[in-house]
């Protein structure tokens, strides 16, 4: 009950960390991200490498980024390194555990959606790299790759792809409040058995699972409240 509640209030998708649904469109993206045995993506910049996956770390730790840290490099999402001349240098462009969907224009989500990953390494005293993927909806490419990578600091990664244009509506939120209808009719129909037909006091104590609905409200809070701060730091 929970996670369908964060399910519906956007804080978490719905089904797992490549879909999401808005209103009563939905996207699947899973076909983006990259496994093993599969390269990570690539798109070089002036001399910067950046190595992307889309809903998960990198698949593998690029070569200089292993050879910086060693046994302390940290997975993230994108990396953006540097190997010229002698000069190497390796940033971590987000955190996988920070991702937020949101749509490219809400008044037209049928163009696309964003990905966004913050957390990465400072660039300065207050600023820390972020990774926001705009995946733009284009049913002709099937199969497409990141084509471009804008900033400094805060990483913008322009994409093209068949999977940022909405599947159509889905039937959970009809479901859903049917569903939900029932819960408060158990909960309600609980309380005044409690209190007529057990004598209980009409207090609390007298709510079916009450401690359960409260650990469920505060699970609720903890993760909208973190949801909209990392939303405002993006």
């Amino acid at each position: 009950l929970c996670i369908c509640l964060l399910a519906e209030l956007g804080v978490v998708d719905g089904w797992g960390g490549c879909e999401w649904r808005y209103g009563d469109l939905q996207w699947d993206l899973r076909g983006l991200k990259r496994e093993r045995p599969q390269r990570d993506y690539t798109v070089a910049r002036d001399g910067w490498l950046f190595y992307l996956n889309v809903c998960g770390d990198t698949v593998r730790v690029p070569k200089v980024c292993s050879e910086k840290y060693g046994e302390g490099v940290l997975r993230s999402p994108g990396y953006q390194t540097l190997s010229k001349d002698g000069e190497t240098a390796c940033y971590y462009m987000g955190n996988v555990n920070t991702g937020v969907w949101g749509l490219l224009d809400e008044s037209r989500p049928e163009e696309g959606l964003k990905l966004t990953y913050s957390s990465g390494t400072k660039c300065d005293a207050r600023t820390g790299r972020s990774l926001e993927y705009h995946f733009v909806c284009d049913p002709r490419k099937s199969d497409s790759l990141p084509t471009t990578v804008a900033g400094e600091c805060r990483f913008m990664v322009i994409w093209e792809t068949s999977l940022a244009c909405p599947l159509g509506t889905h039937r959970a939120p009809g479901y859903a409040f049917w569903g939900l209808g029932l819960v408060v009719a158990y909960f309600i129909g609980g309380f005044l058995h409690n209190i007529f037909v057990r004598r209980q006091k009409p207090d609390t104590s007298s709510v079916p699972h009450f401690e359960g609905l409260r650990a469920c409200y505060l699970f609720v809070r903890e993760h909208v409240s973190k949801a909209l701060r990392r939303r405002e730091r993006v």
